[in-house]
């Protein structure tokens, strides 16, 4: 790394948000929408005192984002490494990544750990990382008759939320749903027809998409019936309307039971790493 660079703590920031144009200068804007950045830092849980900042003088060249939640144990758990493009190449990334584990350590934590897109999958074994699962979003648009009841309806009811099972077919981080506004997140429950299993979803408003962040089958079983869960699968799409993607994360790539949500009509729409280091690496 150019010694001209400071790895600096994030608390050097008035405000974590000031980071969003840095964020969008390196992975870009798309179609997120305004105000998704704190949204972010806040349902992932970023600690400013567990993240760093690369700076060159009054220039902030890129960040490393950690944070911990209560569901995730002693392992703290990534929001974003970036660096912007002119700055690669030179060992920032690598700083930034011993900066945050260090701290880390510091607090308590036994690892950290990131989510990588296969392309920056070998950059991070490069830094010590390991592979701990490949998870995949599956993605469907809504069947959606009209007169059958939509997600947006159990939207608008805030009543009391049905506590988290002890089994799921998968779930994101509990705290990013409970940290999503009422008025972006539901809970729904549904009851297949010819099979009569039912299941709990999870689910926050993404932009245009509905994302299911986890689905509990009721009772619990470590069995799953295939047809069951395709049934499941495709009565769910019947409850969004046609234009509206609908997005299942993160299953687990070795999962018996996805060829069961392929059948309802799902499809592979991207491929992560999540990816852990011991804060005692030494590289």
């Amino acid at each position: 790394m150019t010694g001209d660079v400071e790895i600096l703590g994030a608390e050097r920031l008035d405000d974590l948000g000031q980071l969003q144009a840095t964020a969008e200068r390196i992975f870009g804007r798309g179609q997120r929408r305004a105000g998704w950045f704190r949204r972010k830092l806040n349902r992932e849980g970023v600690d400013p005192r567990l993240s760093a900042i690369a700076m060159r003088g009054e220039e902030l060249l890129g960040y490393a984002l950690l944070g911990r939640l209560p569901s995730l144990g002693p392992v703290a758990r990534g929001a974003g490494v970036g660096v912007i493009d002119r700055a690669r190449g030179s060992g920032i990334g690598r700083a930034l990544l011993d900066f945050v584990g260090q701290r880390a350590g510091a607090a308590g934590c036994e690892a950290i750990e990131f989510l990588a897109e296969p392309r920056r999958l070998d950059w991070y074994l490069g830094q010590g990382f390991s592979t701990i699962e490949q998870q995949l979003t599956l993605l469907a648009l809504g069947l959606g008759p009209e007169g059958a009841p939509r997600l947006e309806a159990s939207v608008s009811q805030r009543g009391p939320v049905a506590a988290l099972g002890s089994e799921a077919l998968w779930s994101w981080l509990p705290e990013a749903w409970q940290r999503t506004p009422a008025d972006e997140r539901a809970m729904i429950q549904l009851e297949g027809r010819a099979s009569r299993a039912r299941a709990r979803l999870w689910l926050t408003r993404e932009g245009r998409a509905w994302l299911v962040h986890r689905l509990e089958l009721s009772p619990p079983t470590r069995t799953v019936e295939l047809d069951a869960l395709r049934e499941l699968g495709t009565q769910l799409r019947r409850r969004v309307a046609p234009t509206t993607p609908l997005l299942l994360y993160p299953c687990a790539a070795d999962s018996p039971w996805l060829g069961a949500l392929y059948a309802a009509g799902f499809e592979l729409a991207q491929r992560s790493f999540v990816v852990r280091r011991p804060t005692s690496w030494i590289g």
